[in-house]
């Protein structure tokens, strides 16, 4: 953990302590300080009631009082502190009844999923380990608290978390946790698609996606989603050979990953974009990954057309560009940067040659469009109705798009004198 975030976190607990309260840090936190990982945040639980929490400090966020936790805000960091807990039964497979606050620290880390994040920490470095965490993080295992059966039927998205954090850390989950939570998988249809979503998001954007892939193929979680999955869920069943070498691990970044996922299972961006409704993704996300899909299509159908009429895999530079500039006006210039990172995935993880030329020269091309939106134009709407003498209709948007396509491919300069010479004779030609 950062120096700075260590230090406020020490004082949050030395101020409880010299209350009369226990508080340790816990969680996460414990986990990846052990791991030497570096620390997002801190969570902190203690025994003082939230209400009392909040007299000790000056500036604190009721952020979940329900649940016993109180946000309080130091100088530069942010602290979630909860009062120890007990939990009730859980209703519809994912939370409490009802919470009991407790002064048993062993007993709020008994409630929690795994060991490895049952573990407490005090301000002087003391460990806290009631049931073994850093015993399993050597030994790199992943186990649940207590009876695995009775943890995941209390929340059965913890079976999806096991899952992610056994691909994260390189770990094993061990045979009584995976035996039960493939006993338990049917539960995930009480599950809500957005926190099914959230939690596969992080195992492809993760350390280790196709390992991620194959423990759900075996697990079978996918069968029991709330909402059936078309792409590419439904078929991870049927071709685990397709991931058994690593290949979304090399290219980064989650919306890239999710669209080589998408290329890998062959799924047109219709498709895919199904698949992206049902998994609940966000429209931002989802546009991404669809205009990415949409320019690999695009791409790759004129790539072929051009290899086929020289009768060899070379693609001409002058008409790559033409198609690069293209499709910059239809995209724009960040989703095509993003592009060529996966066509450079497809040529190197799938040795698909036909991206080659794009993965040499893409950055040299993509500098070279000077333009890809009508913003960026050196004339505006006005100017070109003005100059015509022509009033401002539906004609107006399409003669700037003609000039936006030529300035892209470099045909016309973008510059005011020259993009009016070229509206005018756009204009006459449209007239002949």
């Amino acid at each position: 953990m950062s120096e700075a975030m260590e230090r406020e976190g020490k004082e949050v607990l030395r101020r409880l302590g010299l209350a009369g309260y226990e508080a340790y840090f816990v969680g996460g936190c414990v986990r990846d300080s052990l791991l030497g990982r570096l620390l997002k945040d801190i969570d902190i639980a203690t025994s003082a009631l939230p209400d009392e929490v909040m007299r000790l400090f000056e500036r604190t966020a009721p952020t979940g009082l329900a649940h016993g936790t109180v946000t309080v805000i130091m100088e530069r960091y942010t602290f979630e502190v909860t009062t120890f807990r007990k939990e009730s039964e859980y209703e519809q497979f994912r939370r409490p009844k009802e919470v009991e606050f407790i002064s048993d620290l062993n007993e709020d880390l008994r409630r929690r999923d795994f060991t490895i994040n049952a573990m407490a920490l005090d301000a002087d470095g003391g460990y806290i380990d009631p049931f073994g965490g850093a015993s399993d993080l050597a030994a790199g295992r992943i186990r649940c608290v207590g009876d695995p059966l009775e943890r995941f039927h209390e929340d059965a998205l913890r079976m999806l978390r096991g899952i992610r954090f056994a691909c994260e850390y390189g770990f094993g989950l061990e045979a009584d946790t995976w035996s039960a939570l493939v006993r338990h998988a049917p539960l995930l249809v009480h599950v809500a698609m957005e926190r099914v979503s959230a939690e596969l998001d992080k195992m492809i954007e993760g350390r280790a996606p196709d390992r991620a892939i194959r423990l759900l193929i075996d697990s079978r979680l996918p069968r029991h989603f709330k909402q059936p999955i078309e792409w590419p869920l439904s078929r991870w069943e049927d071709c685990p050979e397709s991931f058994r070498q690593d290949k979304l691990k090399a290219i980064g970044g989650s919306e890239l990953r999710w669209a080589a996922l998408f290329v890998l299972m062959e799924s047109d961006p219709a498709s895919a974009k199904v698949a992206m409704k049902g998994l609940k993704f966000s429209g931002k996300k989802t546009d991404t990954i669809g205009r990415l899909l949409q320019t690999n299509d695009w791409i790759k159908e004129r790539t072929l057309r051009v290899a086929s009429r020289e009768k060899s895999a070379a693609v001409n530079a002058d008409e790559a560009f033409a198609m690069i500039a293209d499709c910059c006006v239809m995209v724009g210039k960040p989703v095509v940067r993003d592009w060529f990172a996966l066509a450079a995935w497809q040529s190197g993880a799938l040795g698909d040659n036909r991206f080659r030329p794009f993965v040499e020269r893409g950055s040299e091309w993509l500098e070279r469009v000077p333009v890809d939106r009508v913003n960026d134009l050196a004339i505006s709407g006005s100017e070109v109705a003005a100059e015509l003498d022509e009033k401002p209709g539906p004609w107006l948007g399409r003669l700037l798009n003609e000039l936006l396509a030529l300035a892209a491919r470099r045909k016309v300069p973008n510059e005011r004198e020259a993009l009016l010479r070229q509206a005018k004779i756009l204009v006459k030609q449209e007239c002949n």
